[in-house]
């Protein structure tokens, strides 16, 4: 897992779901499978790697609100 697929993860939820802060667990979980893997661990790890970073945060049991924190100089 490095930062690149992670912001490819980003980048392909925000393609899927054009303009919508708060897209649905199985569209990240897609984007995960899409970019990184479809291992369940894989799913996992990666989305608590988002989560750690900030770029995303839980909102219930359904949805994941994205944060933009991702978007923005690119100082890492």
């Amino acid at each position: 897992m490095t930062i690149h697929k992670l912001e490819r993860v980003l980048w392909r939820l925000r393609r899927r779901c054009p303009g919508n802060r708060y897209p649905s667990n199985l569209e990240l979980h897609r984007a995960i499978m899409h970019e990184i893997g479809t291992d369940k661990l894989t799913y996992e790890r990666n989305r608590q790697a988002l989560i750690k970073l900030g770029w995303i945060q839980t909102n219930g049991n359904r949805r994941v609100y994205l944060t933009n924190e991702d978007v923005g100089d690119g100082d890492f």
